[in-house]
């Protein structure tokens, strides 16, 4: 392309010291420009400006000028590609309207003003004006005033349309044959209402998405002018946060915006970056965060993503922290996980749709969440009798007693294995609240009055010893990561888990 323009500009001296011959002497230069179009169609569209600005530029004299400028103005509102509109107004802002290049008559120009105008509004790009319609029952509905969930279909169409029946044909063909998150919006533009409803009833029956039908009588909300319906049908896509993504489509378009927009994007998840990122904002609490803490940051991943429509974004940050939180440990962390599962995975099915998410992050989220249910703060530990070590303000001893029934005020059970330094801390962390009489540490009681228990159950013992036994814990608890520690009150329920002493 930047070959094709410099032959252009090389050759614009040849078409100034033609200017007073016939205009048939532009016709070569007509041919180039032609082929520079061509060229410039996969550029983006603030490239096809910059280009376009640049040729019309470089002609000195105002007969090359306003030939080069008409004719990439008339090229680009006269072209099918979705997009062209953009150019064409565009080059009427800087060149024609401004005055730096004249048009053949004022009537051209009226009606270009008129052309961007009515195109300026819904460009590609551009934020969807807001609309206030009525539906057909009477309630005013309100149209891209505020990101949205999903995308949305709005659809100008005339019940006295040939182009419009078939398109509304199509249109019910492709959306009940897909399941599309989308919002369909068709909004009829004429005031015959009874023969609206009998059109909405014989012609418009879709199952596959959300539809809101609309219209405006009195064109109290300019939709003409806003989304330049001059004529119908009139078709655009929006995004979630209520970007134009496409204008001017028939059905055929539609679909291929459709399928490029909900096509499956592979992401992968739990990188080191991702790691340093909740690395850093843990810091702050010395990497132990409370639950409020945890349940915080998911609250607003969400908010910050997904409520503003960027589904990609909330799916590459919420898949980042449920793997991260995966591999922590702590109260905070295992229970904001829980939360985190609950809200942004569990809640949100139609975000988590492609095959390799059902994998990677509903498939993972599942096996932790039947973890993270198990003795659930609020329900009781099983009444099952295990050996271990009870520890009172009184004595240690070896005995074997039912989960259910430590018989303290509260109790701290805790699970470890051999070999586990974590684990021998934690027991000695227990230990030392008995041996210094200040066990009233956790929960702010006078020591006498306390009656706290601590109960230690040796893992590895259980399983060689009770394989059956380890196992029906197994199946009661979260053991995958020891040591384990919760807190019971004296019926046995679950009042704190995954604790630090």
């Amino acid at each position: 392309m930047k070959f094709l323009c410099t032959i252009l500009v090389a050759l614009l001296p040849t078409f100034t010291f033609a200017r007073n011959a016939d205009s048939l002497r532009f016709a070569a230069l007509g041919e180039k420009l032609a082929e520079y179009y061509d060229a410039m169609q996969r550029e983006p569209l603030e490239v096809q400006k910059g280009e376009c600005d640049f040729l019309i530029d470089t002609a000195t004299d105002s007969l090359t000028r306003q030939f080069i400028a008409l004719d990439v103005y008339r090229y680009y509102i006269n072209s099918p590609l979705m997009g062209a509109e953009n150019v064409a107004v565009h080059v009427y802002d800087k060149w024609f309207a401004s005055g730096r290049v004249k048009m053949k008559s004022a009537s051209e120009l009226r009606d270009a003003q008129v052309y961007a105008d009515f195109n300026r509004q819904s460009l590609i790009g551009e934020k969807a004006p807001q609309l206030t319609m009525q539906t057909p029952d009477g309630q005013s509905v309100g149209l891209f005033d505020k990101p949205a969930e999903q995308f949305s279909v709005l659809y100008f169409y005339d019940i006295d349309c040939p182009k419009c029946h078939l398109q509304t044909l199509a249109l019910t063909a492709l959306l009940n044959a897909h399941d599309y998150p989308i919002h369909l919006y068709p909004v009829y533009v004429s005031d015959n209402r009874q023969a609206w409803d009998m059109y909405i009833k014989e012609k418009m029956v879709i199952d596959g998405v959300e539809v809101t039908h609309l219209w405006d009588p009195s064109v109290e909300s300019d939709f003409q002018r806003k989304y330049g319906v001059t004529q119908t049908p009139r078709m655009f896509l929006i995004s979630p946060d209520g970007t134009i993504v496409g204008r001017g489509l028939d059905v055929a378009a539609l679909e291929i915006l459709l399928n490029e927009a909900f096509a499956p994007k592979i992401l992968a998840y739990g990188s080191k970056e991702s790691e340093g990122l909740f690395d850093g904002i843990f810091s702050m609490y010395d990497g132990k965060p409370g639950v409020a803490q945890v349940k915080g940051i998911a609250d607003y991943i969400s908010d910050k993503t997904l409520a503003v429509g960027d589904s990609l974004m909330f799916r590459q940050l919420a898949g980042d922290f449920l793997y991260y939180l995966s591999t922590r440990s702590g109260e905070g962390f295992k229970e904001g996980l829980k939360y985190h599962i609950d809200k942004n995975i569990h809640s949100q099915p139609s975000v988590w749709r492609s095959h390799d998410d059902s994998l990677k992050v509903v498939g993972f989220a599942g096996i932790m969440y039947d973890l993270l249910s198990k003795a659930s703060v609020g329900s009781k530990v099983p009444s099952v009798k295990v050996p271990g070590e009870l520890y009172t303000s009184r004595s240690v001893r070896n005995t074997s007693r039912k989960l259910d029934r430590l018989r303290g005020k509260e109790n701290i059970i805790i699970f470890y294995t051999q070999g586990c330094e974590v684990c021998d801390a934690q027991k000695a962390a227990a230990r030392a609240l008995f041996e210094r009489g200040d066990d009233a540490i956790l929960t702010g009681q006078e020591h006498k009055s306390l009656g706290l228990k601590a109960f230690m159950v040796n893992v590895d013992l259980l399983m060689d010893e009770n394989p059956a036994l380890a196992s029906q814990l197994m199946d009661s608890f979260d053991l995958s990561s020891l040591p384990y520690i919760i807190k019971t009150d004296a019926r046995g329920v679950v009042l704190r888990r995954y604790m630090s002493l």
